[in-house]
C-alpha cells in the first residue's frame, strides 16, 4: 500500500503541473487572439484610409496635368471662372478643364452659355466629374473639396491668371489647388474658391492630420497646415518665394 501510495502521489503532482502550464498557455493564446481581433478593424481601417488618400493624390495629379494641358492650349492658367458678356460668372475652372480630363461626355452635357446653377445644367451639377471627388468626402453629390488658390500674390489672381511662361518659371513650391475641410465643400461647377482661407486655417481636410495640395510643378504633397508658420504659408502662395524644405510630406 505504501509503495503504491508513494508511486501514485508524484504522478498526481506531475499531472497538476502539466494542467497548470497548459492553462497558462491557453490563457496567453486567448489574450493574443483577442488582441489580434481588436487590432484588425484598425489595420483594415488604416489600409482603407491609405488607399483613399492615395486616390485623392491621384485626383490632384490628374487635375495638375489638365491645368498644364489647358495652359498649353490657351497660353495661361485657367481663370477662377468663365464669365458672360456682362462679366457675370458662369462656370468654375473645373468645368473649363473637363476636355483635358477625358471627361468629354460631362462637358457635352453642360450648357456653357448659361450659368452653372441654371435649370438647364441641373443634372450636370449633381453629377460630379470623377477627378473632383475625394473618396473620403461625405458631402452630398455635386460637391468638391478641391479649391483653387486665388490671390493677388498668387499664380491665379482675381483679375488675371499667370501666363504659361510665368507658371513654368514660378517656384515649384507654389500651391495651385488645395483640399479643403468638408465644411468648405462647394459645388464643383461654381462658387468661390477658398484655397487661401484653407491654407491660412488649421482645419484638417478629408484626411486626418492635414490637407492634400497640388503644386506648380505638378507634384502633390500632404500639408500639416496647422503646424506651418505664417511665413511658410505665405511663401506657398507667392510664386517668387522659396519654401523651407521639410515643410510638407509626400502622400
Amino acid at each position: 500500500m505504501d509503495g503504491c501510495g508513494k508511486s501514485s502521489r508524484p504522478g498526481r503532482r506531475r499531472t497538476g503541473r502539466r494542467g497548470s502550464i497548459a492553462g497558462r498557455l491557453l490563457a496567453v493564446a486567448a489574450v493574443v487572439v483577442a488582441a489580434v481581433i481588436l487590432l484588425l478593424p484598425v489595420t483594415r481601417g488604416g489600409a482603407r484610409e491609405a488607399a483613399r488618400r492615395s486616390q485623392c493624390a491621384n485626383n490632384l495629379k490628374l487635375i495638375g496635368r489638365a491645368i498644364d494641358a489647358y495652359s498649353r492650349e490657351h497660353g495661361s492658367l485657367p481663370p477662377p471662372f468663365s464669365v458672360d458678356a456682362e462679366g457675370h460668372p458662369l462656370h468654375s475652372w473645373r468645368v473649363l478643364l473637363l476636355p483635358h480630363l477625358d471627361e468629354g461626355a460631362a462637358a457635352g452635357a453642360i450648357d456653357l452659355e448659361k450659368p452653372w446653377d441654371d435649370p438647364a445644367n441641373a443634372a450636370a451639377a449633381v453629377a460630379t466629374a470623377e477627378p473632383y471627388r475625394c473618396p473620403s468626402l461625405r458631402a452630398p453629390a455635386g460637391k468638391t473639396t478641391y479649391h483653387l488658390v486665388v490671390s493677388p500674390e498668387g499664380l491665379v489672381r482675381p483679375d488675371r491668371s499667370a501666363t504659361r511662361e510665368e507658371a513654368t518659371s514660378a517656384d515649384r513650391n507654389t500651391i495651385l489647388v488645395i483640399e479643403s475641410p468638408e465644411g468648405r465643400a462647394m459645388p464643383w461647377m461654381g462658387g468661390e474658391d477658398d484655397g487661401v482661407e484653407v491654407l491660412m486655417g488649421s482645419d484638417e481636410g478629408c484626411h486626418a492630420g492635414g490637407v492634400m495640395a497640388l503644386f506648380a510643378d505638378g507634384s502633390v504633397h500632404f500639408l500639416h497646415v496647422g503646424s506651418l508658420p505664417l511665413d511658410v504659408r505665405l511663401s506657398l502662395i507667392t510664386p517668387e518665394a522659396d519654401t523651407p524644405p521639410g515643410s510638407f510630406d509626400l502622400p
